[in-house]
């Protein structure tokens, strides 16, 4: 504010001291046209004098005649007027002649004629009749350059009214784009997108544009500072799950491996009463549950998936249906599957992702309603687009969609969307989600492979 303060007041020194100098400029030039019409009309009037009175030095029976370029003079007997003068010589020295005949004295006149000053002057005549006078006059026109001058004031006059138009108006758009931009800066510290009006100075209108820029900058790292801490918690958070998960592995999987491995002897040893083969095979598959329970928390909690293949996601997705196919017509949902493309995957990891996305699908829809899957490659990704008619995921729990043991669901584990994309982030890829209209679609995306690609690594 301060230094906005201080460019005003110079711009108004500049505007002032200009202003000064044009007043100043315009009321000299006016004096001296002034002062130089003044000073030949003086010349003309000693002029007029010195020759009416070498008239009166003449001798008597001299009769002189004075008629030369502006100059007029001679003697005048008392009658009538002397002849042969200009017209608008004629009044102004009748009434000279007639004062200096009757004061007999001298007489002097200034008469304006027209843009001229006519100076004439009479005195009685020492050498002549009683009644007789001597006189002369002379026509000061003006100058040649005196209407260059006059249009150099008038111009001078225009000149310096517009530099006060001027010079208010620029003060006015200053004052008003810096109040502009203090009422952006402050609109600034509370909102950072914020718009930033442009003043109409150009050197305002390039701050505007540096401060918007300013701005957009802020934005943005702000934006990508929010997103880094919401990645260094999410990370902090998996890396504490990870140190839990690996102890829980450690100590669950051998007695779990004991266990199973003692159930399978137990069911190699011949037959078996039926209620008892089936208590073996019930706990057998539980623990294999449990088993791949383990798998996935190691999955989210970062561990690395196995070896890769370049395979046909379309294929995958397509087996994936099929062993859901029963599920899904039970809930009265019809899946489809459209489109192919080829990645590098772990094709075990890869499928759990996938049926974790497509149970989400199938349990959002309603009775009736299509699941649809299409699988296309986009550049340089293979990307799975799941698209189910469910009412989705509240808004305001959008952000928490994709954390570990979020889940919207009653008997959700909350675990599924998170191995998701653990799985699609161990191959440099991504899970999103996205509502269009009355349509939840989620998109696995992974990095693409081509079936020449597929050979070569064969």
């Amino acid at each position: 504010m301060v230094r906005t303060h201080l460019i005003r007041h110079r711009l108004l020194t500049v505007v002032l001291l200009g202003v000064l100098t044009s007043v100043l400029s315009l009321v000299a030039l006016v004096h001296l046209l002034t002062t130089s019409t003044a000073q030949r009309v003086e010349r003309a009037r000693d002029g007029v004098m010195e020759e009416m009175d070498r008239l009166a030095r003449r001798p008597a029976d001299v009769v002189e005649t004075i008629a030369y370029v502006g100059m007029r003079g001679g003697t005048w007997d008392g009658k009538g007027t002397p002849e042969a003068l200009p017209a608008p010589w004629v009044v102004p020295l009748r009434g000279v002649l007639a004062r200096a005949s009757e004061r007999r004295s001298r007489a002097v006149e200034e008469v304006t004629v027209g843009e001229s000053t006519l100076v004439v002057a009479a005195m009685p005549d020492p050498k002549g009749p009683p009644g007789a006078c001597v006189w002369s006059g002379f026509m000061v026109r003006p100058l040649q350059s005196l209407r260059t001058w006059q249009w150099i004031v008038v111009l001078l006059a225009l000149a310096t009214t517009l530099l006060v138009a001027s010079a208010v108006r620029t003060v006015v758009t200053v004052n008003r784009g810096a109040a502009g931009l203090r009422a952006s800066m402050v609109e600034l510290a509370k909102d950072l997108n914020a718009p930033i009006p442009r003043p109409a100075v150009r050197e305002l209108g390039d701050v505007a544009d540096g401060i918007a820029v300013l701005a957009q900058s802020l934005a943005r790292a702000k934006a990508e500072e929010e997103r880094l801490g919401r990645e260094l918690s999410r990370q902090e958070r998996l890396a504490a799950l990870g140190r839990v998960v690996a102890g829980v592995a450690h100590e669950v999987r051998n007695p779990l491996a004991s266990i199973k491995l003692r159930l399978d002897l137990a069911a190699a040893k011949g037959a078996q009463p039926d209620v008892v083969g089936k208590a073996i095979t019930h706990a057998s598959s539980e623990i294999s549950r449990l088993d791949r329970l383990v798998a996935d928390l190691l999955v989210v909690a970062g561990r690395a998936s196995g070896p890769k293949l370049s395979s046909s996601l379309g294929a995958l997705v397509r087996a994936r249906v099929d062993g859901l196919s029963a599920w899904s017509q039970e809930r009265g949902v019809n899946v489809t599957v459209t489109g192919d493309a080829r990645a590098s995957i772990d094709r075990d990891a890869v499928a759990r992702a996938l049926d974790n996305l497509l149970r989400n699908a199938i349990e959002a829809s309603p009775f009736g309603a299509a699941v649809e899957v299409a699988v296309a490659r986009r550049s340089e990704s293979a990307v799975v687009a799941v698209t189910d008619h469910g009412g989705g995921v509240p808004g305001e729990r959008t952000t928490e969609l994709f954390e570990p043991f979020f889940t919207t669901k009653p008997e959700g584990t909350g675990l599924g969307l998170a191995i998701s994309r653990a799985v699609a982030r161990a191959h440099e890829g991504e899970v999103t989600y996205a509502r269009h209209g009355e349509a939840t679609r989620f998109e696995l995306t992974l990095p693409a492979t081509s079936a020449a690609d597929a050979e070569q690594a064969a």
